[in-house]
């Protein structure tokens, strides 16, 4: 399934907006060659103005990629640029970033629903 995409992408590496390493070794676990470079967006998107949460989690995954993809400038070595993000949903409300374990356990017990978003440029 991935091999028309690897033939695409040559050997040119997969840039990764993110300094997650689950996100790079999941890169890594398909045989991506990933170059990573963490993103700095300004999170800082009003979560209000977006009525479906996944349409936020899809702008910020897309502002990652894109801030990234303009350090990268005028280089011709790179594939393609993957920003991703991931939030929680509660009654359709993005929770805060928890800020510890025991508040993260807490979120996803209640119920909550995770959405991730992925966006390549």
């Amino acid at each position: 399934m991935l091999g028309p995409l690897k033939t695409l992408l040559g050997t040119r590496p997969v840039v990764l907006a993110s300094a997650s390493p689950r996100r790079r070794q999941i890169l890594q676990d398909v045989n991506f060659p990933v170059e990573i470079i963490p993103s700095h967006f300004e999170e800082t998107l009003d979560k209000a103005a977006f009525p479906q949460p996944w349409r936020y989690v899809e702008e910020t995954a897309l502002g990652k990629a894109k801030e990234v993809a303009g350090r990268l400038g005028d280089r011709q070595d790179w594939a393609v640029v993957i920003g991703a993000d991931t939030v929680v949903v509660l009654d359709n409300k993005i929770l805060e970033k928890p800020g510890s374990d025991a508040r993260a356990r807490e979120m996803l017990t209640r119920c909550a629903h995770p959405f991730t978003g992925n966006t390549e440029v």
